[in-house]
């Protein structure tokens, strides 16, 4: 029997972290040969070289495209676009797929959704209709759903959105978001020792945003400023920015600043399963985010939304969102622990068994599936 050729490409340890229950259930199917493709800061040991978590989950990796990782501009983003399109399209010459499962928004990922759409590889795309204003993301997203056939989207909101871009209702499956269930399933065996115990923290993660003309040194400043207030009396984990333009300037200002302070931490990356574990036994978590958007209401823990950066996303009402700015910051700071004891019961982004339900679609999807040229679905106005 001929098996189903499926891919997965990821450029970074959030799109893992959010599949990774998904793509094992893919993976384990002896219908399906499934690979992943890895490209991005995944590779790059100044990110923490997340790719050995992926190994070490028992996955088999096919493509590994390493790209230096210089983000001081602009143009140095657009490099490694250029970059791994170019490299994606000799690979995908020569590596054939039934399907290529892609996530969100990442730079890295528009490069291998182009190359896969040029070379006739459906995609499914995985995450679409979302927003995020201030960040190249937003207009990265909705290209990828232009160059997808099927899409998964994380709320019904999102769907219509995706559908309203022109893709076929029949496409297109709301389903949940696969983060807010993965972060409640933790494998303790995976946790860092040193995070045990870790109650009453804050945990703090913060990316550029891109498309904002404030420095980020000034952003970041803002936010440690905030954070001095309580630093006495309360532990704060910081982790490393996502590849971004300008991420490095925000790691070397953080990296400085807890090596300055007994109660902060810094690591570059964490095991999906440490990184919700330290998450869950916070007061909050502390930056811009979309884990905070999506997975940190599941864990039952506060989310200080900072600045522009997730503008537009669904949001449940434990999610504060801030000015970048050290006075609004230390008030959010200051709420949340006078309130930590209260429950969240709102998650906008959990669906039971989403995993399942994504593992389902998509073998329907390879079983029903023939090569289809994409027509653009209009709505009646």
């Amino acid at each position: 029997m001929n098996k189903y050729r499926v891919a997965f490409a990821t450029g970074s340890r959030a799109d893992y972290g959010i599949v990774r229950n998904y793509i094992a259930k893919l993976n384990a199917d002896t219908e399906v040969d499934f690979c992943v493709l890895t490209t991005g800061a995944l590779l790059i040991s100044q990110f923490g070289s997340a790719v050995n978590v992926i190994e070490q989950d028992g996955f088999r990796i096919d493509y590994r495209n390493v790209i230096p990782q210089k983000m001081g501009s602009l143009h140095d983003t657009c490099h490694i676009m250029a970059r791994t399109l170019d490299d994606f399209s000799l690979f995908f010459s020569e590596h054939k797929y039934d399907l290529l499962i892609i996530l969100g928004d990442r730079y890295e990922i528009y490069s291998v959704s182009i190359a896969a759409a040029m070379h006739r590889i459906p995609i499914l795309h995985l995450h679409g209709g979302e927003l995020t204003v201030a960040n190249y993301d937003e207009f990265i997203r909705h290209s990828i759903t232009k160059m997808a056939t099927w899409h998964i989207t994380s709320t019904e909101e999102y769907r219509n959105r995706v559908i309203q871009l022109g893709e076929k209702p029949e496409n297109v499956y709301y389903l949940g978001a696969l983060g807010a269930e993965n972060c409640m399933h933790i494998n303790m065996k995976n946790v860092l020792a040193e995070l045990h115990g870790l109650y009453n923290s804050f945990v703090v993660l913060f990316h550029p945003e891109t498309l904002n003309s404030v420095s980020p040194l000034e952003q970041v400043e803002e936010i440690l400023e905030a954070i001095e207030s309580y630093i006495k009396i309360y532990k704060f984990i910081f982790i490393g920015s996502n590849a971004d333009t300008y991420a490095d300037l925000i790691t070397c200002r953080v990296k400085e600043f807890c090596n300055a302070h007994i109660n902060c931490f810094f690591y570059t990356n964490l095991h999906p399963d440490s990184y919700h574990y330290a998450v869950q036994q916070s007061i909050a978590l502390i930056g811009n985010s979309s884990s905070g958007i999506i997975e940190v209401p599941s864990l039952g823990s506060y989310t200080i939304n900072i600045g522009d950066r997730q503008t537009g996303r669904v949001k449940s009402s434990s999610i504060l969102d801030v000015r970048c700015n050290a006075t609004a910051i230390n008030g959010a700071i200051q709420y949340v622990i006078e309130h930590k004891d209260t429950p969240i019961i709102d998650t906008p982004y959990y669906k039971k068994n989403s995993a399942e339900l994504y593992y389902q679609t998509t073998m329907n999807i390879l079983r029903s599936s023939k090569q289809q040229y994409k027509e653009f679905y209009d709505i009646k106005f």
